[in-house]
């Protein structure tokens, strides 16, 4: 059965919220790390570019690294504070993780199979203190010979809000292309995309392409299958093939910019 046109709008919808959000790590990044250097339209163009294009090769800390670095160096960012950004923007990532899986621990305590919502009041707590740290005299972060600034509690608050979004917004994304009578409920599928992009980020390969789907598939009946499948395909179009082909050609575009500007 072709899936219904307005599940397919739907999930480009999500698809939206989803990567604007991924975009808005990189503006509070940047905007921590050197606070106004780089103008908004290079700090949105640099974290879309980098995560479309990364989404899509996997090696997420060497891509990621060398993409940004491409591109915050013609605004004089030195490579030792892109590596302050990706280190914050993965921190900022993990948050949304964190957070997602608190909601779902403490919405769903059947799935901390017999601990009920203990493991969520844990993160919960563990959030109260990450945030009563940043909320002192914090500005800066060591570890050895490395130091990076750290966001204020305002800031981590909001990137902990927009990573949730940006999780709910990609589970949607995939959960929309599914039929409705195999989906389930939002909350049930829910652990079953953050596992399997787990499993993709892990695996290290482009896109998670592989492990991400293995696991999914092994999530549902033998026979549903072929629907799920099916799915998938119209989630990787939608979610991975679309923003790289964009990103792809803007980078195009900024490359090429950017040589005429110097034969001039």
């Amino acid at each position: 059965d072709r899936i219904p046109r307005w599940h397919v709008a739907c999930s480009v919808l999500a698809m939206l919220v989803s990567w604007s959000c991924l975009t808005a790590y990189d503006v509070f990044a940047v905007e921590t790390v050197v606070p106004g250097k780089v103008p908004m339209r290079m700090k949105i163009f640099s974290g879309f570019t980098t995560h479309a294009i990364c989404n899509a090769l996997g090696f997420h800390a060497i891509t990621g690294t060398a993409l940004r670095y491409r591109l915050l160096s013609t605004q004089g960012v030195s490579a030792p504070d892109v590596a302050r950004v990706v280190g914050l923007v993965g921190f900022a990532v993990a948050l949304g993780f964190a957070g997602v899986t608190c909601l779902a621990l403490l919405l769903e305590p059947s799935i901390a199979h017999g601990w009920g919502r203990w493991p969520g009041v844990v993160l919960v707590v563990l959030f109260a203190l990450l945030l009563r740290w940043l909320a002192g005299k914090h500005d800066e972060l060591k570890i050895w010979k490395f130091s990076t600034p750290v966001p204020s509690a305002r800031s981590a608050t909001a990137q902990i809000a927009i990573g949730v979004v940006e999780m709910i917004a990609a589970i949607a994304t995939m959960y929309f292309l599914l039929p409705a009578d195999i989906a389930g409920s939002f909350l049930d599928f829910a652990p079953i995309y953050v596992g399997a992009i787990l499993a993709g980020i892990i695996s290290n390969t482009p896109g998670g392409i592989g492990a991400f789907e293995a696991l999914t598939l092994a999530a549902f009946p033998q026979e549903q299958r072929a629907q799920v499948l099916a799915a998938l395909l119209a989630y990787r179009v939608i979610y991975g093939f679309g923003p790289l082909v964009l990103a792809s050609v803007g980078f195009g575009a900024f490359e090429v910019h950017r040589r005429l500007r110097r034969r001039a």
